[in-house]
């Protein structure tokens, strides 16, 4: 942290997908939003969609190249780049193109500048047009090779993925998908993680995953412990009547609303104080962007305010009870 609190990141598009193919977004609509985020005071930027299971209309190692030049001679930095890299392929083939898959995200990666690549855990091979089709995909591996080798072979692709990423000075944060996806649970998340053995290979918390599925922020925050290693803060309302912790599958859609912190019903104050207690130093990273209903600048300014309200919150909570102590 910084002595105004934590340091803060909100995404940024550089890319967009058609449904066909990723394409470039225009310069100057880039341009455009990081000359908002640094007349917020806002230096770090999360970046996604730098990946090899779509086809895209450009050279994706020179562009995440261009891309991390130009924001460093800005003055900016990657906080993390989200990617949807596999982490298995089919398991009666070679695992070679998953591996490789892996190899070049942490170098597109690298070449943004950013030090943490954001992955979903149990993603296979190929392209999915919804995200029940991967579920189906992992599902048929499953039931033909089982749950345990499944996870086990992400774990060594992983851990495979997590030497490399060392020497390219990158750490693979697994995103706790909670029932989206597959293995993104607080069962199946914290063992696929001691399972690679490895410590560049940790946790990306999302809050509004946890929170609408049913698990407490802070919770998670207790078990990603000093392996946390990004975030992706957005809000909602909570759907706190689901089943905990069940195998059963959710679909994200009318749950999961990506809103500004204070939108929904995610306790932040305790979520800070949890922060703190983990030790966590690392950028904070929005999902999320300003407050709605106001004018861009307005709104990235009104939700930097409302974060650094509930910190000093935090703190005086804090101050308050070591007096009392």
């Amino acid at each position: 942290m910084t002595h105004n609190g934590f340091i803060l990141s909100y995404q940024v598009a550089t890319v967009e997908w058609d449904g066909r193919k990723i394409s470039k977004i225009p310069e100057t609509d880039i341009d455009r939003i990081l000359d908002l985020m640094q007349n917020c005071g806002i230096d770090l930027v999360m970046l996604s969609g730098y990946h090899l299971e779509e086809e895209s209309s450009f050279d994706i190692d020179a562009e995440s190249k261009r891309i991390g030049t130009g924001l460093a001679s800005r003055g900016m930095k990657v906080s993390q780049h989200h990617s949807l890299c596999p982490t298995y392929a089919p398991l009666d083939t070679v695992q070679d193109e998953a591996i490789d898959h892996l190899r070049s995200c942490i170098d597109f990666t690298a070449n943004l500048g950013a030090e943490v690549m954001v992955l979903h855990p149990g993603r296979a091979t190929g392209h999915y047009a919804a995200v029940q089709e991967l579920i189906d995909a992992w599902q048929r591996e499953c039931k033909l090779h089982g749950r345990d080798s499944v996870m086990a072979c992400c774990a060594d692709n992983l851990r495979i993925a997590g030497e490399y990423a060392r020497s390219r000075g990158v750490k693979i944060a697994l995103e706790n998908v909670d029932r989206f996806e597959p293995f993104g649970n607080i069962t199946d998340l914290p063992a696929l993680v001691e399972m690679t053995g490895s410590p560049a290979v940790g946790y990306c918390l999302d809050s509004g995953h946890a929170h609408c599925c049913g698990n407490d922020v802070t919770k998670w925050i207790e078990i990603m412990g000093s392996r946390l290693f990004t975030t992706h803060f957005h809000d909602n309302r909570g759907q706190n009547n689901l089943a905990r912790n069940s195998e059963g599958f959710l679909s994200p859609v009318g749950i999961d609303e990506h809103l500004p912190p204070g939108f929904g019903t995610i306790p932040w104050i305790d979520v800070i104080d949890a922060l703190r207690r983990a030790g966590y130093t690392s950028p904070v990273t929005f999902e999320s962007g300003g407050w709605p209903g106001m004018k861009p600048e307005e709104g990235l300014k009104a939700a930097i305010a409302y974060w650094r309200t509930c910190e000093y919150l935090s703190e005086a909570k804090l101050r308050k009870g070591s007096a009392v102590g």
